[in-house]
């Protein structure tokens, strides 16, 4: 692990920032703002509230760097030995292993995962120094995301991770202390111990309060079965929640797993595809483009509502909400939907969105060599 020197010396202005209009739709058009890369290949990004900017940005060297979006200003924060990628073995069918950049909202701290891997870091944005090493196991660890985020509860900032296929765990991202502490009992016999998770972590959405977690993950058959759960009830009252605490919710069933969702609000989430799970031939059926939006405390999806898009293509590449409207990014730009109509709004192409900044009302996109940024409406309307 190597670390540049203080943050104050190392800023340096970018190319400037370049605002260009897309055509949205026949009536109406709308800025991206781009900024050229001009360091290391981008690999991940991440919107923050630091101050170095309002973007970590992690590039193919290792670098990490703070961007700010209004100035154009770029500060190389420090560098990181990254964990090796496991070597090609033919099981790529879940996905590409892959380096994955999370951060904590306030920027303090970054954790760099492999996806469709096992290993991991958290570090100390600010010196570089590693505060954890991460290791979610290799049992089928080519077939999911690596399982982390950052969240915040009770005004601290708490980092969810995996430690084994069926387990995750929260820690102080500052120490690496564990705030999940249990025994669960190896599986050794034919009786069940007490608490034992049949279930393949997956992708991590925490809720925009931070007070549930969704689990993008799968069980033997295999079969997706998404989840979600109280963060409180985890945290506060019960390790054991994550497992088969009260609060968990098993959303609905699915062939496959690894699917764009996002929230919607703090207690629903909008998940791509309008497939139907029939259980007397155990398989999806009617799999046509769109979005379910799922009651996250509802495990019978009474209020179920569908949101078809037959002009999307079946994969899509991410979700994201300001919740108002629906943005779908897909190989050929974003589009935009009415939360509320279902209705087309329009389309950004060219721009695939890449993530999504709810604090100052924007979506990124970014390739190797180029950053962009699109204000959304209400948020643009709000500063302008």
């Amino acid at each position: 692990m190597r670390s540049t020197g203080a943050v104050s010396d190392r800023i340096a202005l970018m190319n400037p920032i370049s605002p260009h209009r897309l055509q949205a739709s026949p009536h109406e058009s709308r800025t991206v703002n781009t900024l050229t890369w001009e360091h290391a290949p981008i690999t991940d990004i991440c919107a923050v509230q630091a101050n170095y900017g309002h973007l970590l940005v992690l590039t193919t060297d290792g670098s990490l760097h703070g961007v700010d979006l209004d100035t154009g200003c770029h500060s190389m924060l420090c560098s990181v030995s990254l964990p090796p990628l496991p070597p090609p073995t033919g099981h790529t069918a879940f996905g590409a292993p892959a380096y994955r950049l999370h951060a904590s909202p306030d920027g303090q701290h970054a954790a760099i995962v492999t996806d469709y891997g096992r290993h991991g870091l958290v570090l100390d944005v600010t010196t570089g120094t590693p505060t954890m090493q991460l290791d979610g196991g290799d049992y089928y660890s080519h077939t999911v995301p690596f399982s982390a985020c950052f969240l915040r509860h009770r005004d601290r900032t708490i980092f969810v991770h995996r430690t084994a296929w069926n387990r995750l765990d929260a820690a102080d991202p500052a120490t690496g202390a564990s705030l999940t502490a249990r025994d669960i009992a190896p599986y050794a016999s034919n009786d069940r111990p007490a608490h034992y998770l049949d279930y393949f972590h997956g992708r991590l959405v925490p809720s925009p309060d931070g007070s549930r977690l969704f689990d993008d993950g799968w069980v033997w058959h295999p079969v997706s079965i998404p989840r979600a759960w109280s963060v409180a009830a985890w945290l506060d009252d019960n390790p054991f929640e994550s497992e088969d605490g009260a609060s968990v919710v098993s959303l609905t069933q699915r062939d496959d797993w690894d699917t764009p969702a996002c929230w919607i609000d703090n207690r629903h989430i909008a998940y791509w595809g309008l497939a139907d799970w029939d259980e007397d031939e155990f398989a999806e059926t009617g799999q046509d483009a769109g979005v379910r939006i799922l009651d996250a405390t509802d495990a019978l999806q009474s209020h179920d509502r569908r949101i078809p898009m037959a002009t999307e293509p079946d994969r899509i590449g991410a979700l994201f909400s300001d919740g108002a409207s629906l943005y779908v990014a897909t190989p050929g730009g974003t589009t935009i939907w009415s939360l509320a109509s279902g209705a087309s709004l329009g389309a950004l192409p060219g721009f695939v969105a890449r993530r999504h900044d709810p604090v100052r009302g924007s979506l990124i996109a970014c390739d190797a060599g180029t950053i962009a940024e699109y204000r959304l409406p209400l948020q643009a309307a709000r500063t302008a």
